[in-house]
């Protein structure tokens, strides 16, 4: 598998009803190939099909690449959740960016 990629419920409470969460995952030796882009556009495009009003992701500071790429496609930044997860062992903040379909 080179790459993978989510699209998710936001939230099940009903006032969030049209607002998906994704996930896009490139392995690294596939970075930089196109492969997040295709799955990017693919999302967002099964978003529109499902009837979401807006895609939110969360995304690691340091990743150069899918940040670029998010901001090609129409994603903006809205905010950072602190300390939101863990990598080898220290804690990481995210950042959160969302795109109205």
């Amino acid at each position: 598998m080179v790459a993978w990629a989510s699209l998710n419920v936001f939230n099940a409470r009903e006032a969030y009803r049209f607002v998906a969460d994704i996930s896009v995952y490139v392995e690294r030796e596939s970075r930089g190939k196109g492969a997040g882009r295709v799955l990017l556009e693919n999302l967002v495009e099964l978003g529109r099909q499902h009837g979401y009003h807006k895609l939110v992701l969360a995304a690691f500071p340091f990743n150069a690449g899918g940040m670029a790429l998010y901001a090609k496609l129409g994603f903006r930044t809205v905010g950072i959740y602190r300390e939101q997860g863990q990598l080898d062992g220290k804690w990481i903040d995210t950042v959160i960016m969302e795109r109205l379909l």
